[in-house]
């Protein structure tokens, strides 16, 4: 399943706003907040479901490999069990050193691909870019057009309770969708 990797840095956020609400001198500056929820959009976004589809195509393949490497080495296994009291001493050294170097390579593999940096990580990443860039770019644009002070993303957990009416969830997708058949991405004013 692709995910999206949370920043911590939206506490920051939390804590300045609550640092905004409580401050004596902006209590008479107006505040505009509003908030997304980001795994709602990647829920409802028609564009985020291909995404989808093209990694777990690619990280089936990815699978597929490994699984053929776990059958070689089970094979592998099977065989000396079956035939090791068969074998001379040096024939099942020889046999080990085998099913080693196959269980090392298959290890590599696992790591290269499912470990920390690998390869399905980034592949995660590659696929999510361009989403996720689309709609912080929308978000500026209604953030800056708009004069919000401060637009949360509830999807971190950080919203504990908002009004509806500052949910702009809606409108991030629409304007997603508006980009997706016009061609263009959101570079001026954001559409109310």
């Amino acid at each position: 399943m692709i995910t999206r990797h949370r920043d911590r840095r939206a506490l920051l956020w939390v804590a300045l706003c609550a640092f905004l609400v409580a401050a004596p001198g902006v209590r008479g500056a107006e505040l505009k907040i509003g908030y997304i929820d980001s795994d709602e959009i990647f829920k409802r976004y028609e564009k985020t479901k291909t995404v989808q589809e093209d990694f777990n195509r690619e990280v089936s393949d990815i699978s597929k490999s490994a699984r053929e490497k776990k059958t070689e080495i089970d094979e592998l296994q099977r065989k000396l069990d079956q035939q090791s009291p068969m074998l001379s001493e040096a024939k099942r050294d020889e046999q080990n050193k085998l099913l080693q170097t196959k269980i090392g390579e298959y290890e590599a593999f696992v790591q290269a691909n499912w470990g920390p940096n690998g390869k399905i990580s980034k592949l995660n990443e590659e696929y999510l870019r361009p989403i996720i860039d689309r709609v912080h770019n929308i978000v500026t644009v209604i953030g800056t057009d708009e004069g919000y002070s401060l637009i949360l993303d509830a999807a971190d957990g950080n919203v504990v309770f908002g009004d509806k009416s500052y949910d702009l969830t809606d409108r991030v997708l629409n304007l997603l969708k508006e980009e997706d058949d016009s061609g263009n991405q959101t570079r001026g004013r954001a559409a109310k």
